[in-house]
């Protein structure tokens, strides 16, 4: 990877160093060894801190997680200087716990930092824990040390977010070959340096359940064959034959749209060559070309109708996996609904009781209302009652009254007594002395009773 000077990363892609990059007296203090802590601490965590940065800034930079301290003596070299603080600063990244060894990642990547102790004493195999207690007693060698590779673990987890955000996130619910993910990671400009930092994403992406595995062991080596990149969170990791069957039938398409290409390319080929021989007057030789275009022509019906019928197998796949996740939303939908009408007691026979209890109560009121009403009346009339026993206990006459009551829209009664009646006769007037017939009449009548 070429590298350039400057405070920014270029347009063509090359990484940059910070201004004091070219200062060389400076340089030569940060390319020295670390001297003791005690003697000048500040200016001590000041160079500790410029290369922990310029580490972690070229390593996302170039989307490589995995590295060694002699790839960084490589990288970091002006001119023939090699910088010789590197091993001092791969020492403190490690008690930071900003790094760890590829191996232990490994061997098991979801183990955290709290647990390195219990599993090198007691999870790890007895070679790996003798070759520790010999490099701690033999004079280490250095060599050895500086092929010793490293994972930067933010570094690991910023090439994993990327990833997933850019690669994973438009390529849900597909089977992907090892090198088809590479060219995806190409396609959207995810910058990784090598296949094997990919493999550490992916099995760091493998921890964190965001996809699935399929390893394979070629030349005796275990690498990652398929990923399984889910539809949604929740769904199963495991690849399925089912999921290999889709996955053949998808390299199967992709084979005979190549195919059909190369087809019609060569046929174009052989139309050109008819042609030429036709101008040339060489027919028998336009002739040959013509035969074989036609044979071409067949070979591309029949892969087109092969790829027409994966298309359809595809689809008919496709549509089966949308029609089972519909029916398990009605599921989750019916037994939901159940649920809540259970919870609520929402059932036809709770539901009709408590409505007939509602018009039972109802016409209750209603009964209730009319006695009210009718007592009112019937208090009113006992009272008049009470009252005519009364006078006529002590012997006085009713007066002349209306009563005030008015039921059902009758008229008033006036009671007069017969005195009364032959008393208000007597005292009527009439103009010329003489009686009518029909006046007289009723009062004989009177008179008679």
């Amino acid at each position: 990877m070429s590298l350039a000077s400057g405070d920014r990363e270029n347009e063509a892609g090359q990484f940059s160093f910070p201004a004091s990059w070219q200062d060389n007296v400076r340089m030569k203090v940060q390319f020295a060894m670390f001297r003791s802590r005690h003697l000048d601490a500040e200016i001590y965590d000041a160079k500790m801190k410029f290369w922990m940065d310029l580490i972690a800034k070229y390593l996302n930079f170039s989307g490589r997680p995995n590295f060694s301290l002699r790839d960084l003596q490589q990288v970091f070299m002006r001119g023939d200087q090699l910088p010789a603080c590197l091993d001092t600063v791969l020492s403190e990244m490690q008690h930071r716990k900003q790094i760890r060894s590829r191996s232990e990642f490994e061997h098991d990547p979801a183990n955290s930092w709290s647990g390195w102790l219990v599993n090198s004493l007691v999870k790890r195999p007895l070679s790996w824990s003798w070759s520790k207690i010999k490099h701690s007693v033999v004079t280490e060698d250095l060599e050895a040390s500086a092929l010793i590779e490293w994972i930067h673990l933010d570094v690991l987890n910023n090439t994993c977010d990327l990833l997933t955000d850019k690669v994973l996130s438009e390529n849900t619910g597909k089977l992907l070959h090892f090198n088809a993910l590479k060219t995806l990671c190409k396609t959207h400009g995810v910058r990784i340096y090598s296949d094997k930092d990919l493999c550490l994403c992916l099995l760091a992406l493998n921890v964190r359940q965001i996809v699935g595995l399929e390893f394979k062991v070629e030349k005796g080596i275990r690498q990652i064959h398929l990923i399984k990149i889910p539809r949604k969170e929740g769904d199963d990791l495991n690849i399925s034959q089912e999921d290999q069957a889709v996955h053949n039938l998808q390299n199967t398409q992709a084979q005979l749209l190549k195919q059909l290409e190369d087809l019609e390319e060569e046929i174009k080929v052989n139309d050109d060559k008819v042609r030429q021989y036709l101008k040339e007057n060489k027919r028998q030789m336009a002739k040959t070309y013509l035969r074989k275009r036609h044979l071409l022509e067949k070979n591309h019906e029949r892969r087109s109708l092969a790829l027409h019928n994966i298309e359809s197998l595809l689809s008919s796949v496709d549509e089966a996996q949308n029609s089972g996740a519909v029916l398990d939303a009605y599921k989750i939908g019916s037994n939901t609904l159940k649920k809540v009408l259970s919870d609520s007691g929402l059932k036809y026979d709770n539901v009709d009781e408590v409505l007939a209890d509602v018009r039972d109560t109802l016409d209750q009121h209603r009964e209730v209302q009319d006695v009210m009403s009718n007592s009112v009346v019937e208090d009113v009339s006992q009272e008049d009652q009470l009252e005519q026993e009364l006078r006529e206990l002590c012997g006085e006459s009713a007066p002349v009254t209306l009563s005030p009551l008015i039921n059902n829209n009758k008229k008033a009664e006036v009671v007069i007594t017969d005195e009364e009646m032959i008393a208000m006769l007597q005292d009527l007037e009439v103009e010329d002395g003489t009686v009518s017939h029909s006046s007289t009449k009723p009062f004989k009548m009177v008179q008679g009773l």
